[in-house]
């Protein structure tokens, strides 16, 4: 649907220029904000036929922005696409069960956000409804057992065994030897997470993108075994710090 109007939310400035002057080019009509904060103004100005919503933003990310589209009048349908760093199947997941219709990982192919963009775009037939309903409760159901295989109450389930619990303390002394063993960029950053550091801090006090951050820390986070937006948090109870 060529000439649609697409809101485009993304903070990091040289992406968010890249993308909008190729889908311009492409025949659509294009506004564009850094946060979420500023994509809720203006979409309240005007609704677009499509939102195109990153995740990892200063002061509101793409979680909020999701949980508000469907408290305000006239929004609750939009089309959102997430186009993120975050690759993690709970991301996925989250994003489909908060209104996300289609979730793209950075980096791109710019043909393959085009195509998924015009699909979004188009009204959904009676069977790609029933589609959509057997693909959340497929959804509901893999969160179910994502939580259930790290459950800390009772058993926790593995694909060969059931292992018993681990004490709090076994946990601790766990997390502290996984962190002895990772590579020193990758604690540092972790430790500049527990410090709170932002992503965009620090990339630049590392020399290098917000990208190989976010990467950097998803390495860390499959490491640690918890999700990438708790390795501060998890890198901070165990102790590291500046």
């Amino acid at each position: 649907m060529d000439g649609a109007h697409l809101l485009v939310v993304d903070d990091e400035r040289e992406l968010l220029a890249l993308v909008r002057a190729n889908l311009e080019r492409a025949g659509f009509r294009v506004r564009s904000a850094h946060d979420g904060e500023e994509a809720l103004a203006l979409l309240q100005e005007s609704r677009p036929d499509l939102l195109l919503l990153d995740v990892m933003m200063p002061r509101m990310d793409g979680w909020d922005v999701l949980a508000a589209l469907q408290r305000l009048d006239g929004l609750a349908d939009v089309p959102v696409v997430m186009l993120t760093a975050l690759s993690g199947e709970r991301d996925v997941i989250r994003a489909h069960l908060s209104g996300a219709v289609h979730y793209l990982t950075k980096p791109f192919d710019l043909e393959a956000l085009l195509s998924t963009i015009r699909e979004a775009l188009q009204p959904a037939t009676a069977e790609q409804r029933q589609d959509r309903r057997r693909q959340l409760r497929g959804f509901v159901q893999r969160l179910a057992e994502l939580d259930a295989g790290r459950q800390a109450a009772g058993p926790r389930v593995t694909l060969s065994r059931l292992e018993a619990p681990r004490r709090p303390t076994d946990e601790r002394e766990r997390g502290r030897t996984l962190l002895a063993s990772l590579t020193p960029r990758q604690r540092q950053i972790a430790t500049m997470l527990a410090d709170g550091v932002e992503a965009r801090a620090i990339a630049e006090q590392l020399g290098t993108s917000r990208s190989n951050v976010y990467a950097a820390r998803k390495r860390i986070a499959h490491h640690l075994g918890v999700p990438p937006e708790a390795v501060g948090r998890t890198a901070k109870e165990l102790g590291l710090h500046g």
